[in-house]
């Protein structure tokens, strides 16, 4: 009888961490000084998606499969154990933690629901954010109006050799409208390019965004 009451709780521990950890989440982890930041989205018929690249409201998962489908698992869950297995064929398993019936903790990231943004348009406010991988930098400044009108400027930057003095550099600039839905804003250029980001506000006391692996701090 002591069995099968450990195993009926084990079982129903199970299906609510399953159930409670549907929709997006954000993962955050810290390496030495710079914050590592993706996201994560659990659709039906337990399948999990990694840094979504057509925004999540409605997420695309037909789409996400067919044109992302290294960052679509299918997963099953043993106790605080997920099975993964990516549609490159990559199979982890993974240890996970949840608060309450939600995420609390992926393969050694920290995770939070997602916040979703309350309003249309951000009210003429600047952000910036810089982004660097190896020897090649990004700095972002962007500015959202609230007539739903932004624009951008890019510098970009390879360094040799740790030789920072020396990089090549590269400027753009665009601009376009943008419109937020939820945890996505769709950028859409004047030259018809489109750039589609899962973000959300900065809530740890600054007035600060994410837009997809990047935090953009208010100007």
């Amino acid at each position: 009888m002591k069995y099968f009451l450990v195993l009926f709780i084990s079982l129903l521990f199970c299906l609510v961490a399953v159930q409670g950890q549907s929709g997006l989440y954000m993962r955050t982890q810290m390496w030495g000084s710079s914050l590592d930041v993706s996201w994560l989205f659990f659709a039906p018929g337990n399948k999990v998606v990694r840094n979504p690249k057509f925004g999540v409201n409605p997420i695309q998962l037909q789409k996400e499969i067919a044109e992302n489908s290294a960052n679509v698992a299918s997963y099953t869950m043993t106790g605080t154990k997920m099975n993964l297995q990516w549609g490159n064929g990559i199979k982890q398993t993974i240890n996970v933690e949840f608060s309450g019936r939600d995420l609390s903790a992926f393969d050694g990231g920290l995770c939070s629901k997602a916040v979703p943004f309350t309003f249309s348009y951000f009210s003429d406010l600047t952000y910036a954010g810089f982004a660097s991988a190896g020897n090649v930098s990004r700095a972002v400044t962007l500015f959202l109006g609230k007539d739903g009108k932004f624009r951008d400027s890019r510098l970009g930057a390879v360094s040799g050799s740790g030789n920072v003095s020396g990089a090549a550099a590269s400027t753009s600039s665009g601009a376009g409208t943008y419109s937020i839905k939820g945890n996505t804003i769709t950028f859409k250029y004047n030259n018809g390019k489109e750039w589609i980001a899962v973000a959300q506000p900065y809530d740890l006391g600054y007035n600060d965004i994410i837009l997809n692996d990047q935090r953009f701090k208010q100007q």
